[in-house]
């Protein structure tokens, strides 16, 4: 089974058995046996007994491994997470309570990816790229995204609050977030005006080819001469649900090009059962459409079958295969790259809409400044009375540490949306 979202967590690698049996030298045993016996003799004679149990021990033996290879998308599941991750991949998410936000991990933060429309985190004022540090003053550093989700939901009516850091702002702040009962539907699909349907996925699970297709069908019966894509926010899911939506609207020919690690290159065609081939069609992207929704947007924008609206995608173009270890837990690794039909790298680059509309959000850049940020206004603190005699220097390092960003409810005005039925006006006439 492959995956094309952005891995929930940078920790831990193989069960000790499994590595013990994927081990072909000598050497290699030796290392293991190595391993084993300082494990043991932690265990029997480490002084904090609490920490040195073996379970612990060899999950931070395993995090070793995963951080030494220091690829984002390679990542170990417990066996609880992995029985979760399953189930949001089936479509089995169903309702849940919590605050209503797609959280990913992003160089060992906790970011969010987007709020869902009308979700509480959606009216608390939660951006795409906000990074959560804490929960209740509860550090999120050196937890699992896992378990930091955990954190974040609770009971309907009940408050969390959560210490954001927003990029371009020097000082974190916090935002309290009512939680209450989240509905998790992968397509959503509307009449937005006279002729023109709209369908929003955002998750491309198990379920989403088939209520993607129910989707068009239904859009089509009520009138729609067109159809907006919209993929912005989307995380990613399964290649097959993929390669499903592109295949509605793209009668033959390429959706992406699988590159192994040593150069070798291997098609992916569409399947010849759409029921869209000649429908005008507008994809919708920004910043935080992730993965699957780029070999989307990609297949769509190479094979001419539409038009891209948005900012440039997130640029994650990694294939992952999730694989079942014998403890029940799972191993998330990275195998291969992702390329359009045309043959460009969607890792680090993403999807350049055809129409640019909005400003990109460049995650790591806006990281960086708000760390230097934070550096000057600590500078500052510790030597105030120092920089005193620069005026001009001082007042505006002033200025700087002493701001706070007010979360801002979401606009009613979409200026993306509004261009892409524009862009489908002119397909549709």
């Amino acid at each position: 089974m492959f995956f094309a979202r952005p891995v929930i967590a940078t920790v831990l690698l193989l069960a000790g058995t499994l590595l013990m049996a994927s081990c072909a030298s000598r050497s290699e045993q030796s290392g293991l046996e190595e391993i084993e016996e300082v494990i043991g003799l932690l265990e029997e004679s480490f002084i904090d007994s609490d920490r040195a149990n073996r379970e612990l021990l060899t999950h931070a033996a395993i995090e070793g491994i995963i951080d030494y290879l220091d690829e984002p998308y390679t990542s170990y599941l417990t066996s609880s997470h992995f029985d979760h991750f399953n189930e949001q991949l089936r479509g089995d998410r169903g309702n849940f309570e919590g605050i209503g936000a797609e959280v990913i991990e992003r160089d060992g933060q906790v970011m969010i990816l987007g709020p869902l429309a009308g979700s509480p985190a959606d009216q608390a004022g939660l951006r795409p790229g906000d990074i959560v540090l804490e929960v209740d003053g509860r550090s999120l550093e050196g937890i699992n995204l896992f378990d930091a989700v955990n954190l974040i939901r609770g009971p309907k009516d009940s408050e969390v609050i959560l210490h954001i850091l927003r990029a371009g702002d020097p000082t974190p702040f916090d935002v309290p977030v009512v939680r209450d009962t989240i509905e998790l539907i992968s397509v959503f699909s509307r009449i937005h005006e006279p002729g023109v349907g709209y369908i929003r996925v955002d998750s491309f699970d198990a379920e989403a080819a088939r209520l993607f297709k129910e989707a068009i069908e239904r859009l089509t019966e009520q009138g729609a001469r067109g159809l907006v894509l919209d993929l912005r926010n989307n995380a990613g899911g399964l290649v097959d649900a993929a390669v499903s939506v592109v295949s509605e609207f793209v009668q033959s020919g390429r959706v992406f090009i699988w590159q192994e690690l040593d150069g070798e290159e291997t098609p992916w065609d569409v399947t010849g059962s759409g029921t869209a081939y000649d429908l005008p069609l507008v994809v919708l992207v920004n910043s935080f459409s992730a993965s699957a929704s780029e070999i989307v947007a990609g297949a769509i924008q190479d094979n001419g079958r539409g038009v891209v609206v948005g900012t440039t995608t997130f640029g994650k173009g990694s294939v992952n295969v999730l694989n079942d270890l014998e403890s029940g837990a799972g191993l998330y690794v990275t195998i291969a790259r992702w390329l359009t039909p045309s043959g460009w790298l969607i890792e680090g680059n993403g999807i350049q809409p055809d129409v640019v509309v909005g400003t990109g959000f460049n995650v790591q850049a806006a990281q960086r400044v708000s760390a230097l940020a934070r550096t000057l206004c600590a500078a500052y603190n510790q030597e105030r009375e120092e920089l005193q005699d620069l005026e001009s220097f001082a007042m505006a390092l002033e200025d700087l540490c002493g701001l706070r960003s007010v979360p801002v409810p979401a606009s009613e005005g979409d200026a993306q949306l509004a261009t892409a039925v524009a862009e489908l006006r002119k397909q549709i006439g």
